[in-house]
C-alpha cells in the first residue's frame, strides 16, 4: 500500500506499538522503579492509557510526577523525540506542559525488565488541572474552543523549526498513513459502516492527498483530545495545560487542528460548530493559509473515520482493553454519517466567512 508524504514509499501493514499489548506493571514494581527518580516516592494511582502504562506519584514535598512505562515495542528514538520536543517547548513557549525529569544518574530514559520484556521508562512532571472530558460543562463552549485553538497555535508555533531524526517515524494515527487503513476495514463487520469509512478513505485519496503535500509540514502534537486538554479547577473555559505527546509526528501543520476539531465535531455533532471557534483561536497565534483552511473540513472528517477504523481494529485485537478503546463509539458513527451529507468546500467557505465576520466585530 502506498503512503504519501514528501516521497512515495511502500510499507507492509505493521504497527507493532498498537498491535502489542500494553505493559502490565504491578503498582509495587512501579514504585520500585520510581525510586530511581524520587528518594521517597509515594504511589497515588495508575493513570489510563492507550498503549503504554502511567503511574502517578508524589515526593516528600507533595510534588506530583508521572512514571511512564513504554510499550515494549516503542523504539528509544520515538521517546527521545518526545523528550527533546518537551525540552524545546520549555524554552520556546510559556505553555504549561510536562517537564522531563532526569533520574538520580541524570538519565532521561531508563530500560527495565517487566514480565520478561524490556521497557523504556521515563518520568515527567505532573500537570495540574482537570481533563476536559471529566470537567463540568463550560459556561460558554465557544470561549473554551477559542482558548484551545489559541493554545494549540502557540504549541505549533513553539515547535516550528524543531527537528529530530525520528520525527518521521511511522504511526498509524498519522494522516500520512491514511491509505494503510484500507487494509483493516475488514475488521468492521457491519457492511454499512464499512462502506461509510471506505468512502471517507476514498475521498482522502481523491481530494486531499495530493494538495496536502504542498502545505506546511512540521512536528505536531497530533492528539488534542478531551483527555489531553486540561482545564482549570475554577473555570472549565480556561485551558491550563496539555499532556500526552505520544503521537507526535512530522506531518501537515493543518492536521494538528483537524485532530482537535474532530473530537469537538463529535461532541457538538456538527462539523462547522466543532471547528470554527478552534480555528479562530488558532488563527490568532499561528494563522493557517487559505489553502490549509480549504482542506481542514475534509481532514476533520478523515480523522473521525481514522479513529473509527483504528478503534474497531484494536478492539478486536485487544479484547482485554475493548471498553477503553471503543468508548461511546456509536455517537461517532452517527456524526460521520452526518458529515458525509456536508460539502467540505462549502464548510471551508463558511469557515473563511466566519473568520472575516469575527475580524470585523473585533
Amino acid at each position: 500500500m502506498k503512503q504519501f508524504g514528501k516521497t512515495m514509499t511502500k510499507h507492509p501493514f505493521s504497527y507493532p506499538v498498537l498491535e502489542h499489548p500494553a505493559p502490565q506493571l504491578p503498582n509495587k514494581q512501579a514504585e520500585l522503579f520510581s525510586s530511581a527518580w524520587l528518594s521517597e516516592p509515594v504511589f497515588i494511582k495508575p493513570l489510563a492509557s492507550e498503549r503504554d502504562q502511567n503511574f502517578l506519584f508524589k515526593d516528600q514535598n507533595e510534588k506530583k510526577f508521572v512514571l511512564k512505562v513504554a510499550n515494549s515495542k516503542e523504539p528509544f528514538g520515538v521517546l527521545d523525540l518526545q523528550n527533546k520536543a518537551l525540552e524545546h517547548l520549555a524554552l520556546s513557549t510559556n505553555l504549561i506542559l510536562p517537564k522531563v525529569i532526569p533520574d538520580s544518574s541524570s538519565k532521561l530514559i531508563r530500560q527495565e525488565e517487566v514480565n520478561e520484556s524490556k521497557h523504556y521508562i521515563r518520568m515527567v512532571s505532573y500537570v495540574d488541572g482537570i481533563p476536559m472530558g471529566d470537567a463540568k460543562q463550560p459556561k460558554d463552549f465557544k470561549v473554551l474552543y477559542f482558548n484551545m485553538g489559541s493554545f494549540l497555535g502557540l504549541l505549533g508555533q513553539g515547535l516550528k523549526g524543531f527537528t529530530h531524526d525520528n520525527s518521521n517515524h511511522r504511526l498509524l494515527w498519522d494522516v500520512k498513513e491514511t491509505e494503510s487503513l484500507f487494509e483493516i476495514i475488514e475488521f468492521i463487520k457491519d457492511k454499512k459502516k464499512k462502506d461509510l469509512v471506505k468512502k471517507s478513505l476514498e475521498y482522502f485519496v481523491e481530494h486531499i492527498k495530493e494538495p496536502l503535500k504542498k502545505l506546511r509540514f512540521q512536528v505536531i502534537h497530533n492528539d488534542m483530545n478531551p483527555d489531553n486538554v486540561l482545564v482549570t479547577h475554577d473555570s472549565s473555559d480556561s485551558v491550563s495545560g496539555m499532556i500526552d505527546f505520544g503521537d507526535m509526528v512530522f506531518a501537515p501543520l493543518v492536521n494538528d487542528l483537524a485532530v482537535a476539531a474532530s473530537y469537538q465535531t463529535v461532541t457538538q455533532q456538527d462539523l462547522l460548530t466543532g471547528t470554527c471557534y478552534l480555528l479562530e483561536g488558532y488563527q490568532k497565534e499561528y494563522p493557517l493559509t487559505k489553502n490549509e483552511i480549504a482542506l481542514l473540513p475534509g481532514l476533520v472528517v478523515n480523522r473521525i473515520a481514522m479513529g473509527l477504523i483504528i478503534a474497531e481494529w484494536r478492539a478486536t485485537t485487544h479484547p482485554e482493553n475493548k471498553e477503553y478503546i471503543l468508548g461511546p463509539i456509536e455517537k461517532t458513527w452517527d456524526v460521520l454519517r452526518q458529515a458525509h451529507q456536508e460539502q467540505p468546500k462549502e464548510i471551508a467557505n463558511q469557515l473563511i466567512r466566519f473568520l472575516n465576520e469575527r475580524e470585523n466585530k473585533l
